[in-house]
């Protein structure tokens, strides 16, 4: 059932104007990772600095003439990529993997949900050009004991306006493992979506409004008990890009209502929305829901090769009573090297949090969705409602093979504060991935995950896939 503000949300969208472009159908996000890679090096080497994903089509297809100047092998992998988006009727993605784990199992990093245990792993993704402004795609993300309609959405509208309906994605965030308020780490959830892939005015403004339905939770308070439902998502994007390649924004995302909690109506988001302080910090049944707030920044450096350094400034809640001081905070940076020497690539980040976050004295299940953490991954490598703070650090190295394929090595290390019950350890990941292309579409590779968890617990698991 919709909403009083998903109607609102709808009634925004503007009538398709002459010499617009049409909608864009947006590229997988964390479900084929070898053109997602070569489209991250193509917006780099463009100077265009990314703050939310999934990234549309039609924003890489705008920065291919500027980075062919720089790099004609990558240019020509994702231009011919592109190729396959452009059609009336097509298939945009598809990934089969199978493989075999060790009996302990974890939550797998921005995998939408899935664990190192699942036998497989299945994602695809096809679209109905139907007009320029009319866009049907159907997909879905399949592992054990799980199938998600990832990527089955309708979006209709222009490149000022696009409105997606359906299973989409959300990332706010310019980092590519760790974002702090919503990611892929859980399954993606139902939701309505208003966004512009063509910057407004000459500061470049982008925007994004969603609203989205979470899965059902049987532990939220109201009044002097509890009561069961659904709890509702609203996010909010809005950026601007001062001079080129640097952009600036700031996200919201509001958790609120469910179950007997009625306070749902597009005047009480508002309120809230204004006023966080007096409406989500009391500390009471009677607040409005859970709040959290960044400010992001990205810089694509202008060097010979460029890279891009880029930054997140996060808060759970708000500090001393001030409507604008954010508090719970989380900090985190990276630098991506699109090319190192002639065949190598570089990605390093680093968050640091506070406690408080992903846990909620209203929500008993917390920020989280089908029972994983809707932001950074390492909510999910803890004892589950415990808000403990904590440090991660990513590493990812690409190595282009002089005699065709690629290998890609990321390691992960996660510390968790030591102040509560659970006796915590240094978590570590290491995730070997080797990809050959097969024909021009087909990619051929296994992967390997291992690692040991915050309880000293080691995992493994190893895989092999074939990915259009």
């Amino acid at each position: 059932m919709l909403s009083r503000l998903t109607l609102a949300v709808l009634s925004a969208v503007a009538c398709s104007v002459a010499g617009a472009r049409g909608v864009s159908p947006y590229l997988p996000l964390n479900l084929s990772p070898e053109i997602e890679r070569a489209v991250e090096r193509v917006l780099i080497l463009a100077d265009k600095p990314v703050l939310t994903r999934p990234i549309a089509a039609a924003t890489v297809i705008d920065a291919l003439p500027a980075a062919c100047e720089r790099d004609t092998a990558v240019c020509e992998q994702v231009r011919h990529y592109l190729r396959g988006l452009m059609k009336n009727v097509g298939i945009a993605h598809l990934s089969a993997a199978v493989g075999g784990g060790s009996s302990e199992a974890v939550a797998l990093q921005n995998r939408h949900g899935m664990r190192s245990d699942s036998p497989y792993e299945v994602s695809a993704q096809a679209y109905w050009q139907y007009r320029d402004h009319i866009l049907l795609n159907a997909g879905f993300a399949a592992f054990e004991d799980e199938v998600v309609p990832t990527g089955s959405l309708v979006s209709v509208g222009y490149e000022y306006a696009q409105l997606d309906i359906g299973w989409r994605d959300h990332w706010f965030s310019p980092m590519t493992d760790s974002a702090m308020l919503i990611s892929t780490q859980a399954q993606t959830m139902p939701s309505v979506t208003l966004s512009n892939y063509t910057p407004l005015t000459r500061f470049k403004l982008r925007y994004e409004l969603f609203y989205a339905e979470m899965s059902s939770s049987d532990d939220i308070r109201f009044e002097g008990g509890i009561t069961e439902g659904h709890p509702r998502l609203a996010g909010f994007h809005l950026s601007i890009q001062p001079v080129p390649g640097w952009s600036l924004g700031i996200n919201r995302l509001m958790q609120y209502g469910g179950g007997e909690r009625t306070n749902d109506s597009l005047g009480d988001l508002l309120d809230a929305w204004f006023r966080p302080s007096a409406t989500d910090n009391t500390g009471t049944v009677d607040d409005f829901g859970n709040q959290l707030a960044s400010i992001t920044s990205s810089f694509v450096m202008p060097t010979e090769v460029p890279f891009s350094v880029y930054f997140e400034y996060a808060g759970e809640d708000t500090s001393t009573n001030n409507d604008l001081r954010l508090g719970n905070v989380a900090l985190s940076a990276g630098v991506h090297f699109p090319r190192l020497g002639r065949n190598l690539d570089l990605t390093v980040e680093v968050s640091e949090w506070q406690n408080g976050w992903y846990v909620n004295h209203i929500y008993g299940d917390g920020l989280s969705n089908e029972g994983n953490v809707l932001g950074h991954w390492g909510g999910d490598w803890r004892e589950t409602g415990d808000g403990v703070g904590g440090m991660s650090l990513m590493t990812r190295v690409g190595w282009q093979l002089p005699g065709g394929g690629s290998v890609e090595a990321t390691y992960r290390t996660l510390a968790n504060e030591d102040y509560t019950s659970p006796d915590y350890q240094r978590a570590h990941a290491l995730d070997v991935r080797y990809s050959r292309r097969l024909t021009n579409d087909f990619f051929v590779g296994g992967e390997l995950n291992v690692g040991r968890d915050v309880f000293g617990e080691d995992y493994s698991r190893i895989s092999a896939f074939l990915r259009f």
